[in-house]
This record gives structure tokens, C-alpha cells and sequence, in this order.
């Protein structure tokens, strides 16, 4: 059974820009100077968050059709992939859907709570051994190495 899995080049440019944000914004705020809303790079969507166009547009930057399209074709009758692509394929797709609903959510709360929710996470959002580097995209390329051994178990 060949793998199938992948780690989602979409997922791992939003996870790896929203790292270095973090990073600088916690900088910033201990220095006590502004820091900017952090979101998405901008490819597609133009940062507008005021008409119905844009609000679907956001959905693009959170996209993961490399990572469906490997689940796909993971479980195609005759040449299935193995147990680890489907772990880490949806995984990752489900990953990318809960940055988006943060996402949209922040934008959805009054100011002064999503601030205070805001600030403590961007620290450890910001570490190379955070929750998005060091735990998110590492835990990842594990399932994704150990599928590939062929002997299950040990990396």
C-alpha cells in the first residue's frame, strides 16, 4: 500500500506566516507598541471583511484541496494508501477548518475580549516549540514518517 499523505502546502504556509505573527506580535506587546491584527497572507482575499463576496473569499485562504484530494485518493478501491494517511489527511484538513472558525470568530466578538483571549496565546503561538510549529506540523510529518516505514511503530 503506498502512501498517500502529504502535509498540505496550504496548511503549512498558514501555520508557518500565523507562527512568525505570533512571534512578533508577543515582541511588540511586551515592548508595548501596536501590533497588527494577525490573519491570513493575503493571496486571494483582499482583507475586506464587509461583504458577502469577501466573507466567502476568507474560506480560500483556508483551503486544504491537496490534503482532500490525497484523502481521496487514499481510500480508492485497488490501490488504497495506509492507516497513517487516514489519520494525518484529515487531521489536517480539520486543522485548517478550526483556524478558520477562530478566524471568523475573533471578528465576531467585542474588542476588549477577544484582546484579553488574544495576547497570552500569541507567546506560545510565537515558539519554534509551540502549538503550531513544534506540536501542529511536527505531530504531521510524524504520522505522515511513521506510515511510510512500512513497519508501523518507530520512526
Amino acid at each position: 500500500m503506498p502512501q498517500k499523505a502529504l502535509l498540505d502546502p496550504n496548511l503549512d504556509r498558514v501555520i508557518r506566516d500565523l507562527k512568525d505573527q505570533k512571534e512578533e506580535a508577543y515582541q511588540k506587546r511586551t515592548n508595548n507598541e501596536a501590533v497588527a491584527w494577525s490573519r491570513p497572507k493575503l493571496q486571494e482575499w483582499d482583507g475586506d471583511l464587509q461583504t458577502q463576496e469577501a466573507l466567502v473569499a476568507i474560506a480560500r485562504e483556508f483551503n486544504t484541496d491537496k490534503a482532500e484530494e490525497a484523502l481521496i485518493a487514499a481510500f480508492t478501491p485497488g490501490d488504497p494508501g495506509n492507516n497513517s494517511d487516514g489519520i494525518v489527511l484529515p487531521l489536517q484538513i480539520d486543522y485548517l477548518a478550526q483556524m478558520e472558525r477562530a478566524f471568523r470568530a475573533r471578528h465576531s466578538q467585542p474588542f476588549h475580549r477577544a484582546l484579553a483571549h488574544y495576547s497570552t496565546r500569541e507567546k506560545g503561538h510565537g515558539q519554534d516549540t509551540g502549538a503550531l510549529v513544534g506540536q501542529a506540523l511536527e505531530y504531521f510529518n510524524q504520522i505522515i514518517k511513521q506510515g511510510s516505514s512500512g513497519a508501523g511503530g518507530t520512526v
